[in-house]
């Protein structure tokens, strides 16, 4: 992984385009406790940056229905080249968004989370894909999920 310094001249090789992506299916009453990419998936590629470093935008418009206090997240994975790939960065909450837990009726939120994740390898490519899952309860709905991919030095 080459180190970026100021007053380094910046080769646009080096700074492959941003990506995102936008997916407007509704997951509606969402029961799996395990992650899932739901269906259809929110997935996109993208390359690598020299500096091995992205920023990852991760959003969803959620709500939570269920009187249980249960929340639903939605998160992202990487893995390398394609779906079948090694994972490189597991779905985890901690890299996500979720709802409240408060039972909201029919009233969507929309949240987002940025995380910058690091040690991938320079100009590989990568594949990204939304993941969610619930604490548990049946009346937990995703709106819509989006994702974007941001190179950095």
């Amino acid at each position: 992984m080459a180190e970026i310094k100021a007053g380094d001249e910046i080769n646009t090789g080096w700074w492959p385009e941003s990506v995102r992506v936008v997916e407007n299916t509704d997951q509606n009453n969402i029961t799996s406790t395990a992650f899932t990419a739901g269906s259809p998936e929110c997935s996109t590629t993208f390359v690598a940056p020299l500096s091995g470093r992205v920023a990852v935008i991760v959003g969803a418009e959620m709500r939570n229905e269920d009187t249980g206090n249960n929340r639903v997240f939605v998160t992202f994975e990487i893995r390398l080249g394609s779906v079948a790939g090694a994972v490189v960065q597991a779905a985890v909450n901690a890299r996500g968004v979720s709802t409240t837990g408060d039972a909201q009726a029919s009233q969507f939120m929309t949240h987002g989370n940025m995380s910058m994740v690091e040690t991938l390898t320079p100009r590989a490519t990568y594949f990204i894909r939304a993941m969610h899952h619930v604490d548990a309860g049946t009346l937990n709905d995703i709106g819509h999920r989006r994702i974007c991919v941001v190179p950095l030095p």
